[in-house]
């Protein structure tokens, strides 16, 4: 019964999109006055899945110096501090974090693990070619992780690259960076690069005079030397990776880790050291024939305290993939198989306790798609992965695109995602308040989640000018999660989902060209996050998720001259209330008052940037109107108390910030 259903709704599509064509052709018959103009916003039109792609040109709006800054005009993903104190950052997309978000490098996994408590901040953003941006679940190819989206983030390639590209930054609050980027093709076949970074937090900034550091001092360096191999029959990337962090926050008077048991402090000391290969083997007579293998290896060491209490982390990865791709009969019926092996092993001690565990996941996979040119992609793809601690993992996957006409893309999707939780390193942040850590009931370190997804596309003239207006829904609903409860005063629970958790997310995104080198978008988000929390008595209790905004609104205006020697950016975001969890003992909830929502707010940032023939100046302002929280950190006066919580962040700790920079280029 089920595949008649699924025959007869191919067939309505195929029948709709020929009416669609016979009427397009009618209409088209006569000759017509056609002009070329460049198409705004940044989707791509022509993948399956619903993807944005971010280039040099997009990450160039603002100052993007690592990852976690290369969203500030983007709709899809927000960015914010996990606490007041460490600096680490966190996104969030469909409503949820960047956790359930599969971030990958050059399609390695990335951000995961260990990784994760600051990886956003280890990215330099000129080391970055583009970024692709994809909501829901993606293919089977790439994994499983991929519950709510994912980023895969393309680097500049050695023969492609500049000779030489230097990029400076300062800013108003103390820091500074120098990133250094060289290339040399040996020959036609061989090129390598060499690519640097170096940052430094120096500046001891207490703004808000609560006498802590708004943020933390750091020092930070990352080297990057990669090669490439290119024939008609094969292509072969290899490099290696290194990276050395030393943080230092907390009390303002705080100067090293002997003075601890005295004066709030906080240090972390993080050391990375990475690998990777790529090998493809290409068919110059069969084109759509293929042959990859990719491996990576990583070794991250961690070393945190937060006042008195000690973080020590180990970890040891091992990644592979094998791809082999090709067609049934023709290019119309085209599949991919492989199979993929992770080797993970933690160690982690905090306070005095001791925590270590080794993950294997070997893993097999298969992924079959239908095309009718300009019509109709059907992508179906199916994996199964063997954990040896959390068993046998089935993950399906379903996207569909549909051309209804030359000017409407609608987008199907759905699939299953699941992740083992790293409970410590993901939460980082709850570590720097004095509420009791709580562990309740059997712990399940699987969680699992089902995602659905529509996506609209309407490409449009608005006069002689291309626009587009982008529509999407998504709903994902877990069947195991992992809550971190903070709804207690003195404590943050840790248990397995009781009931019912799900996020609904609904966006709408117009981008229009109303004249030359003028781009104009505007955003609306909406975000229903829920779940069932555990009561004390143990009851069911359901609740939004807390310092997530149920509304945001982005605006973005984009104005270059001709050549593009003056560029301007200016982007303004609104965010919505958001609910704050209990936290009595600091008075933030009252018995009259149990529910706290935070205020509405909104932040403008602006850049301006000049350009020479071989160098380029610009400069820019973040949170031009100087919105910060009050009292981000509650009871900061007597740190050593119960009350004492850090992690209670809604909106921006540090007010205005002016930066300024040069990029040089020696192509």
């Amino acid at each position: 019964m089920y595949k008649l259903l699924i025959l007869l709704c191919f067939s309505t599509l195929l029948q709709a999109q020929q009416v669609v064509r016979k009427d397009s052709i009618e209409r088209d018959t006569e000759l017509k006055e056609f002009r070329i103009v460049a198409n705004p916003g940044q989707k791509d039109d022509n993948a399956v899945l619903a993807t944005e792609i971010m280039t040099i040109k997009t990450l160039g709006k603002a100052a993007c110096c690592n990852l976690s800054e290369s969203f500030e005009t983007n709709a899809s993903v927000s960015v914010s501090y996990a606490d007041a104190v460490t600096g680490s950052k966190q996104i969030q997309m469909l409503g949820l974090s960047g956790n359930y978000v599969q971030t990958n490098v050059e399609n390695i996994p990335s951000i995961r693990g260990l990784k994760s408590t600051y990886g956003l901040n280890y990215l330099p953003g000129t080391w970055i070619k583009s970024i692709d941006l994809a909501k829901g679940t993606i293919s089977v190819v790439n994994g499983y992780e991929s519950m709510t989206g994912a980023i895969n983030v393309e680097l500049a390639k050695p023969d492609t690259s500049e000779v030489y590209y230097l990029n400076t930054y300062t800013n108003s609050q103390g820091r500074f960076e120098v990133n250094q980027q060289g290339a040399h093709r040996f020959n036609s076949r061989l090129s390598t690069g060499v690519f640097t970074h170096y940052s430094q937090q120096a500046a001891r900034l207490d703004g808000n005079g609560d006498g802590f550091l708004d943020l933390p001092l750091f020092n930070l360096m990352n080297v990057l030397n990669r090669w490439k191999y290119a024939t008609d029959r094969w292509m072969i990337q290899w490099g290696a990776n290194y990276l050395f962090e030393d943080r230092l926050g907390g009390q303002k008077s705080f100067t090293s880790e002997a003075d601890r048991s005295q004066i709030y402090g906080f240090g972390s000391k993080t050391d990375r050291f990475e690998t990777f290969a790529k090998v493809a083997r290409l068919y110059p007579q069969k084109p759509y024939q293929g042959l990859a293998l990719i491996l990576s290896t990583a070794n991250h060491a961690n070393d945190s305290y937060f006042s008195t209490k000690n973080y020590h982390g180990r970890e040891q990865s091992m990644y592979g993939n094998l791809i082999f791709q090709s067609i049934i009969d023709n290019t119309n019926h085209t599949w991919k198989a492989g199979a993929s092996f992770l080797l993970d092993s933690y160690q982690e001690t905090y306070i005095d306790s001791t925590f270590a565990r080794t993950e294997i996941v070997p893993g097999i996979y298969g992924e079959y798609t239908w095309t009718i040119p300009n019509a109709l992609t059907v992508v179906l793809g199916q994996r199964v992965d063997f954990h040896n601690q959390l068993g046998t993992q089935w993950v399906p996957r379903l996207h569909l695109k549909w051309d209804v006409a030359p000017d409407w893309i609608v987008r199907l999707s759905a699939g299953k995602g699941w992740r083992r939780v790293n409970p410590l390193a993901e939460n980082m942040g709850y570590l720097i308040n004095n509420r009791a850590l709580k562990l309740v009931g059997n712990l399940n370190p699987l969680e699992v989640s089902w995602n659905y997804g529509i996506t609209l596309t309407k490409n449009m003239n608005i006069g002689s000018r291309k626009a587009n207006l982008v529509i999407d829904a998504f709903q994902t609903d877990f069947t195991h999660q992992w809550m971190v409860d903070m709804e207690s005063a003195s404590s943050v629970r840790f248990y397995s989902s009781p009931g019912v958790s799900y996020s609904t997310s609904l966006q709408a995104e117009f981008n229009y060209s109303p004249f030359k080198r003028f781009e104009f978008k505007a955003a609306y988000r909406f975000q229903d996050v829920q779940a069932d929390y555990l009561t004390e008595s143990g009851a069911l209790n359901r609740l939004s998720k807390p310092f997530l905004n149920r509304d945001r609104v982005l605006v973005n205006l984009a104005y270059a001259t001709p050549y593009e020697i003056w560029k301007y950016d200016l982007t303004w975001q609104w965010n919505g209330t958001r609910r704050i969890p209990n936290a009595t003992i600091g008075h933030l909830h009252t018995a009259s008052s149990p529910d706290v929502l935070a205020p509405a707010f909104s932040t403008v940032n602006a850049q301006v940037t000049r350009q020479f023939k071989k160098w380029e100046l610009y400069l820019g302002v973040e949170n031009l109107f100087n919105f910060t929280q009050a009292n981000p950190i509650m009871s900061a006066k007597d740190p050593f108390a119960l009350g004492f919580d850090a992690s209670m962040v809604w909106g921006p700790i540090v007010g205005t910030m002016v930066y300024t920079g040069i990029r040089f280029k020696i192509n």
